[in-house]
């Protein structure tokens, strides 16, 4: 048999052979093709050796059924893929017999689907009738936190990249209410935020009968944590003066979050992603938008991680955007404790036999500052900007706190002094 045989017996499921009539293709399909098929047909055709065809399954099925797989090389020559979808006269190949041109847009509405609108700017929020129909295949588990889980992913249709959020629905319609408020909450912080270039950017999202997906970019090579952990040992060279930049990077982002009415609420090293050489805060889950209560202060319990949140948020007292540039303080030490040759968990060793005998910052900030001072005398000393900074962040009293513009126009005054050996800030943000 040979591959053209093989790769019509595969196919055969979705391109029947009908009987021939004059001028007309012998394929025949009357019902849109589903994500599933579109799926199982790029598999096929990868398994009988055509790769980039497999790569647009839609553009392949259109010319297959006009039985015009002759001029699909027009397409791959121009790097034309299924994310063109849904094409008109003037995006199809230019060199496209007129006849051939309005066929395939006669059609492509076999090969139309919601999936082609996700990854666009202006998409819409999306809503699949089964999980086999969202256009992502899973590559591998990236972690699981309260509210869900985040995997990467690629795309069926740009085969890019992402990564994906996926909450579980509920199992009671009450249940199920709340998960899809406090989704479409976060889906509009993302909006309203994803333009800055160190905040997670949305590429769009979705719901199925199981789940609610958010998709996002970049993928992260790792969480601050881990980064913190892994580089703490031999920091030295291009990767010091790369952290050194994250500090006037959070404050640019986090400054562009206060500008725009939002507090995030849960600042941590496990919030702050790692990609390519820059840094970006996510997880708006449990964010707030005052914008529409009409002042940033509020009281009660809310979610929080206990290492990170500021006094006044674990005595449930009233806080506002303070509260999270404590926590920014909390990641700043972390960060300066490796620049300076020290490690996190030295850091939180000290803490824990110290002063209150804890590792929370707001229980023990005694015996921070007493880590903190004696990072100071460590070297290098070009590298003790941070110290002001982090005290100021710091202060128990709220109000005392630096806010992220004051804090962002002093780490710009450091980089800007010529006596100053390092910058603080990555190039973006200078």
């Amino acid at each position: 048999m040979t591959e053209l045989d093989l790769e019509t017996s595969l196919l055969q499921r979705w391109f029947p052979v009908s009987p021939p009539q004059q001028g007309k293709s012998t394929l025949s399909h009357s019902e849109r093709f589903s994500e599933t098929d579109l799926r199982d047909i790029s598999d096929v055709l990868r398994r009988v050796g055509q790769g980039a065809w497999s790569r647009i399954p839609r553009i392949y099925a259109v010319l297959r059924l006009l039985d015009r797989l002759d001029v699909i090389d027009l397409f791959l020559a121009q790097a034309i893929s299924d994310v063109y979808f849904p094409f008109t006269v003037q995006t199809l190949p230019q060199s496209l017999n007129p006849s051939v041109a309005h066929g395939f847009l006669q059609a492509q509405r076999v090969v139309l689907s919601s999936a082609l609108d996700l990854e666009r700017e202006t998409g819409r929020h999306r809503h699949f009738p089964s999980s086999d129909d969202v256009p992502f295949i899973k590559v591998e588990d990236l972690g699981k936190g309260a509210y869900g889980y985040v995997d990467r992913v690629i795309s069926t249709v740009s085969h890019k990249e992402y990564a994906r959020k996926l909450i579980p629905r509920g199992r009671t319609f009450q249940r199920d209410q709340k998960i899809l408020r406090d989704f479409e909450r976060e889906l509009g912080f993302l909006k309203k935020l994803s333009h800055h270039r160190h905040i997670v950017q949305l590429i769009g999202s979705y719901t199925d009968p199981r789940f609610v997906g958010i998709v996002m970019s970049p993928v992260a090579e790792c969480d601050l944590k881990d980064f913190l952990n892994n580089c703490a040992a031999d920091i030295k060279g291009s990767t010091k003066s790369f952290t050194r930049t994250f500090f006037g990077c959070l404050t640019s982002a986090l400054s562009y979050l206060h500008d725009n009415t939002i507090r995030h609420k849960d600042i941590k090293p496990q919030n702050v992603l790692v990609s390519q050489h820059s840094v970006y805060l996510t997880d708006f889950g449990i964010s707030l938008d005052w914008s529409d209560i009409g002042q940033s202060t509020t009281t009660g319990p809310t979610p929080k991680t206990a290492r990170y949140c500021a006094p006044e948020v674990s005595e449930y007292a009233p806080r506002n955007t303070s509260s999270d540039m404590w926590s920014l303080g909390c990641i700043f030490l972390e960060i300066w404790a490796v620049l300076k040759g020290e490690t996190v968990a030295n850091l939180h060793a000290f803490l824990e036999a110290n002063g209150a005998k804890s590792s929370c910052y707001h229980l023990n900030i005694e015996a921070t500052f007493e880590w903190m001072k004696a990072l100071q005398s460590k070297p290098t000393l070009a590298d003790n900007p941070p110290y002001e900074w982090i005290c100021y962040l710091l202060a128990e009293d709220k109000n005392k706190r630096w806010t992220a513009r004051q804090l962002l126009a002093e780490i710009e005054a450091v980089n800007s002094n010529p006596e100053a050996k390092f910058a603080f800030s990555g190039y973006c943000c200078m």
